[in-house]
């Protein structure tokens, strides 16, 4: 085609679209200058052929729900296309995934235990959901969002060949990590603030969940410790305010569990960086528990460190028996209480009417148990998670769904068993344990809370996981890994693969011979 015709025929059709557009905003309708902002954006970042579009999208994602949480949680950019923003970044990422993969006759799926484990896990799940969606309808599909939103994981294992979008995902959550603790204390000091002036379409932009803030803080104080190339004094400061501040929330319990967890794999690698800020930070608390104990004794009860104290040992009550005299803490026995009676109701009601394949998606996991618990929990309780990952999927997926997670549990525990043992003896692989550390903060918050039935939590913890399974080596890649000096994060693969691009690239023809 003669260039100059090309060129009026865009210029034409661009003005057209231009026109449209400009009509649109006028009337107040976004929906069709999002989605031409949005194409013409991701074209651009196809051009400079820096991180792949679907890198950027999912580093916003995990930004915002960092930093906004439940507010950015429910971000709508358009009323007539209601898409929240972690199906958003789903359907982008997995459809750019699926055209490259073909294109480059590549594959998301890694022949290793943790993909097959998941994938049998996922299959189950939308075979259930294959019945339950004919009963409950549009219901049973917002349930399935808990498996769903695996498929982050396989986004993130695409993404991590490519070492430009590694950087960003791993960039952005350092960002992410620094900036949290600050914006939690100030939206805790200034919440008027917040909700006042930080609105968009009449809700907040940041209001935070108390208990997945926990589980972000711990993670990003494992995050400080994997960045080796920081000056120590940055590094073991944001440690040391994550590690503080995480402490400073009433809900922090089931992130203080996964914090002994992730510890516990740091050990056995013998790498002790969190350790170290530990062994100063615990002992000035008890020293200031100590100090305001001999004081006063009714100081003593309504201090902040004896309330820090019975948050910690009502960890361990689990019949919720102990006694708590912290104004803070009164309420901790019946907490323990309500979450073993509504496990022990989802259970017999799952063992009495569907033990194989349970309840299905879309059915009330909540019903038995709120006609039988003893206490008032209000007319408008409609919580439809039973507080744990666990029994969440033994309720909708039955004995046979609970299987297939317990293995995806084993394979993540043989995965970050393998990489330990490289760690503890090259720490170019350190950086990898980061990502570790994060998907086990969440999947044992996840254990005690609502933490991977919705996208605050779900959303971070599969991308780590995904990008951790695919940064850690196969016996076959372990001495490759040991050579890598350069980048510690793709240590894993001595030679990283191309950049995967929508366009495959076109092959050069020789010039004629004269």
């Amino acid at each position: 085609m003669n260039p100059f015709l090309r060129t009026a025929i865009a210029a034409g059709l661009g003005s057209v679209l231009a026109v449209w557009t400009g009509f649109g905003v006028a009337n107040q309708d976004y929906t069709f200058a999002l989605v031409a902002s949005a194409v013409g954006l991701w074209a651009l970042l196809e051009w400079l052929r820096g991180p792949l579009p679907e890198a950027w999208v999912l580093a916003a994602a995990l930004f915002g729900y960092l930093i906004g949480n439940r507010g950015f949680a429910q971000l709508s950019l358009s009323s007539q296309v209601p898409l929240l923003p972690a199906e958003a970044a789903l359907l982008c990422g997995a459809t750019a995934v699926a055209v490259r993969t073909a294109l480059h006759r590549t594959s998301a799926f890694h022949r290793d235990s943790l993909n097959v484990a998941l994938g049998v896990w996922m299959l189950l799940g939308l075979a259930r959901l294959w019945i339950d969606v004919r009963t409950h309808g549009a219901i049973a599909v917002r349930d399935f969002a808990t498996v769903y939103y695996a498929v982050f994981f396989f986004i993130a294992q695409s993404l991590a060949r490519h070492p430009a979008s590694l950087k960003l995902l791993r960039g952005t959550l350092h960002a992410a990590a620094m900036a949290l603790p600050v914006c939690y204390l100030l939206y805790r000091q200034f919440p008027d603030l917040i909700f006042a002036h930080l609105v968009f379409r009449g809700g907040p932009l940041i209001f935070y969940k108390d208990d997945l803030v926990a589980a972000y803080l711990f993670a990003g104080f494992f995050l400080f410790s994997t960045v080796p190339h920081w000056p120590v004094l940055l590094r073991y400061g944001f440690a040391a305010l994550s590690y503080a501040t995480a402490f400073t929330i009433d809900s922090s319990r089931a992130a203080i569990v996964g914090l002994v967890v992730t510890s516990t794999w740091w050990a056995f690698a013998r790498r002790w960086a969190p350790w170290r800020v530990q062994a100063v930070l615990v002992p000035a608390a008890l020293l200031g528990l100590l100090l305001v104990a001999f004081t006063s004794e009714k100081e003593f009860e309504r201090s902040r460190f004896f309330a820090l104290y019975e948050h910690v040992r009502s960890i361990v009550d689990v019949g919720g028996t102990g006694n708590y005299r912290s104004a803070d803490r009164e309420y901790v026995g019946d907490n323990n209480r309500f979450r073993a009676f509504w496990w022990r109701a989802v259970a017999e009601e799952t063992m009495e009417y569907g033990p194989a394949f349970g309840l299905g998606f879309g059915a009330n996991l909540t019903e038995r148990f709120v006609r039988t618990y003893q206490l008032d929990l209000g007319e408008e309780f409609n919580v439809r998670s039973p507080h744990s990952i666990f029994f969440t999927v033994l309720g909708r997926m039955g004995l046979v769904g609970l299987v297939a997670w317990i293995a995806v549990v084993v394979a993540m525990v043989v995965r970050t068993r393998r990489l330990i043992r490289l760690v503890a003896t090259d720490a170019a692989a350190l950086p990898i344990l980061g990502w570790w550390s994060v998907a086990w903060i969440l999947l044992v918050s996840g254990s005690f809370g609502v933490v991977l039935e919705g996208p605050m939590g779900a959303v971070l913890f599969w991308t780590a996981l995904g990008l951790a399974n695919a940064l850690t080596p196969r016996p076959a890649d372990a001495p490759a890994v040991a050579e890598t000096e350069a980048a510690p994060d793709l240590a894993p693969a001595a030679e990283p693969a191309p950049a995967l691009r929508l366009t495959p690239t076109r092959p050069e023809v020789p010039a004629p011979s004269p």
